[in-house]
């Protein structure tokens, strides 16, 4: 298992529940992504939240990449193809180089 080890400040974003997703009722925090590790089909973003850690799985072909632009400059959200969690972290090359694979679809 191939593993990318990062201390990159972001926001990570999920749907509290399908019940409340006509209504976008979001649970947003900070983050910190501390690792990515690459398993066979997928990914997982290791981070440190507030007040407990996160691991959330990413499966190829079911996640979507975009640059976006926001109020503080450009960032790059990973998103489950679902839209119920992503998360926002400025476009870091390591991360996109090691994702590479993953991006090209």
């Amino acid at each position: 298992m191939e593993e990318l080890k990062t201390n990159i400040r972001g926001v990570a974003v999920d749907v509290l529940s399908e019940e409340w997703q006509d209504e976008d009722v979001l649970n947003k925090t900070p983050v910190v992504l501390e690792k990515i590790t690459k398993r066979k089909g997928g990914f997982t973003l290791h981070m440190k939240a507030p007040y407990e850690n996160i691991e959330w799985y990413f499966s190829k072909g079911l996640t979507v990449f975009n640059i976006m632009e926001g109020s503080k400059g450009k960032f790059l959200r990973i998103e489950h193809e679902d839209g119920q969690y992503w998360v926002d972290i400025p476009p870091d090359r390591s991360v996109m180089d090691f994702l590479k694979e993953f991006m090209e679809g």
